[in-house]
């Protein structure tokens, strides 16, 4: 056995039962041999590793003699590194400065969305939407804003054109489920029997659940519809019984459903329903894109013989974050 081969069993043999009597440092060391030391790195060579044993001292090993040497984490350091861990971290949330940096909407969630659909062929149709939509959420004050345009054609011929903008707010009240709220809405249809339609309400609500991931809440009051133009121009009298719900499933999927009935003040056998159901899939949280499915549909008992009562609509839409 060469001397090099005895002194590295020798020291391999005398640290194998010391190292057990220390703290672990930076650095473990194994040998040819499969003895294992524990140290600090100092330096290394093309021939040399340069470690400090805390009771060798500082100590020289030749390559030749060293199999591997893997970083590890002392005890002490570990404890540390899990307190650090379980200490909240301050998080610096990044400014916003607004609808395209304006100012305008600070603080609120803006979105737009795109629709585009179609097909050729033995029938040729084509569909777009655009939407824009932004709330605003604090400890007292809760505001919703969608504003969603609509076109269609099948077969050359125009099925769909329409527009309406809508606003809610909510007065909440942390200590009670209560609420009450206010709200508006302006429609434009080419396709009803009046060319515009506005409508405005307000009562008091009740929130069944809120939590972080889950709101439920139901919604009643007063309020009225203004048609104009068209074949009926008439101003109706309404109430209201909503039922709306949104829901995080998870980290990138998000529901939203509303059910709102309008009966008319005026003739018991009238009345309006309008649901409304969106899913929203997160693509790219980082660039802020998303792809929404949704359905609209309207029910009014009072359109003309001649139109359908049912407006029905579905949308396939990508959303960007503002």
């Amino acid at each position: 056995m060469s001397v090099n081969k005895i002194y590295a069993f020798a020291l391999s043999t005398f640290l194998l039962f010391t190292s057990p009597l220390v703290e672990a440092a930076q650095s473990r060391i194994e040998l040819l041999n499969g003895d294992q030391l524990t140290a600090d790195l100092k330096n290394e060579s093309e021939t040399h590793f340069t470690v400090v044993h805390p009771v060798l001292g500082e100590i020289k090993l030749n390559k030749n003699q060293v199999v591997s040497v893997e970083q590890v984490v002392s005890k002490p350091q570990a404890e540390k590194l899990a307190v650090a861990a379980d200490k909240p971290k301050s998080s610096k949330k990044p400014t916003d400065n607004g609808l395209f940096g304006t100012g305008l909407l600070t603080n609120w969630k803006r979105r737009v969305d795109l629709g585009i659909a179609g097909s050729a062929g033995k029938s040729r149709n084509h569909q777009v939407n655009l939407g824009f939509s932004a709330d605003f959420t604090s400890d007292y004050t809760r505001i919703s804003h969608n504003t969603a345009y609509f076109r269609a054609k099948s077969e050359d011929e125009l099925s769909d054109h329409s527009f309406y903008s809508s606003i809610n707010r909510d007065w909440l009240r942390p200590q009670t489920p209560w609420f009450h709220f206010a709200g508006g809405r302006v429609d434009w249809d080419e396709f009803k029997d009046w060319d515009f339609r506005l409508n405005a309400n307000g009562g008091v609500g009740y929130e069944f659940v809120k939590t972080d991931d889950w709101l439920l809440l139901g919604r009643t009051g007063l309020g009225f519809n203004q048609t104009f133009g068209g074949e009926r121009e008439e101003f109706t009298p309404e109430g209201l019984i909503g039922l709306e719900t949104q829901w995080d499933m998870n980290e990138y999927q998000h529901i939203e459903f509303a059910n709102t009935f309008y009966p008319s003040l005026r003739d018991s056998s009238e009345y309006r329903n309008l649901t409304s159901f969106d899913w929203v899939l997160d693509l790219n949280s980082f660039v802020g894109v998303a792809l929404k499915l949704g359905l609209l549909n309207e029910y009014d008992s009072a359109t003309e013989e001649d139109i359908s009562k049912n407006d029905f609509r579905y949308t396939a839409s990508l959303v960007w974050k503002l």
